[in-house]
């Protein structure tokens, strides 16, 4: 574990794929960077989320929050997470043709959209290598900032959320990991002003009564370095158990329901 005094929220920004992630995933940080920008906005199979996540984005009780404005790619549940495969943007899509192009374009979009963004802060909080609880923009979002670090070599930092949907993905990166991390309280006044303004604008796509644990961690990348290897090392994990098929699941379900009520051509090479 670093020492919890080294100054990581100098020239920081939080990069997140879509509003309400940074106070699911980063929330003891939002209020301690300088800026919080979120990729994702319109979203074709949920035609509210776009404008209330603008919405909500204009009604934002911090400052310098801002959105890259990019559409999703509709990718979420398309990755086959019981033998995922990372990609050089992102994580294999095998359920459409369609979504795994625009998934690919999309990752272009961020890569240009960040690079000049991000050459003006030293640190960057962003989604873990495997989504946190399974997002497949969540793995875009890390892997497009990731290769930012490789040019940029500023210091990355991310979340330490992992749930049984994505473990397998998770178990892939163990090895390489560092024990390089820090530990700071859940922000649980802010989380709540923002869960309430997110479901005022018709956004919130998680739980409605998630509890948010008390402490969370942001783990040191070290892309381009040898951490070695660090078995025998702890790294702390918040570990969410999902079920997106049972009654009061996320809101994310639904549009789950609705995709799969869309005849999706199989996917073939």
């Amino acid at each position: 574990m670093i020492d919890e005094h080294i100054a990581i929220f100098n020239k920081s920004i939080i990069v997140v794929a879509h509003p309400d992630d940074e106070i699911l995933w980063l929330s003891s940080a939002v209020n301690k960077v300088d800026k919080v920008v979120f990729c994702f906005e319109d979203c074709a199979d949920a035609p509210e989320l776009g404008p209330g996540r603008r919405k909500a984005v204009s009604e934002y009780p911090l400052p310098n929050v801002s959105s890259l404005g990019i559409a999703e790619s509709l990718s979420f549940n398309m990755a086959d997470w019981k033998n995922p495969v990372e990609t050089p943007y992102g994580i294999g899509i095998t359920k459409s043709r369609a979504v795994n192009a625009r998934y690919r374009k999309n990752y272009s979009r961020l890569e240009n959209s960040l690079l000049p963004i991000l050459e003006n802060y030293d640190n960057v909080f962003t989604h873990n290598p495997w989504g946190e609880y399974g997002h497949e923009d969540h793995v875009q979002v890390f892997r497009t900032v990731e290769t930012l670090q490789r040019k940029m070599n500023f210091n990355l930092w991310f979340s330490n959320y992992c749930g049984n949907r994505s473990v397998d993905l998770m178990l892939h990166r163990v090895s390489g990991f560092s024990s390089d991390y820090i530990t700071l309280p859940t922000n649980g006044a802010l989380a709540s002003e923002l869960h309430n303004l997110y479901k005022k604008n018709k956004c919130w796509t998680w739980y409605d009564d998630y509890q948010w644990f008390n402490e969370e961690s942001f783990i040191k990348n070290h892309a381009g370095q040898s951490a070695g290897k660090s078995y025998g090392h702890i790294f702390p994990l918040n570990f969410i158990k999902t079920n997106f098929s049972e009654p009061g699941g996320p809101n994310i379900t639904k549009r789950i329901a609705q995709t799969l009520r869309r005849k999706i051509p199989s996917f073939r090479r």
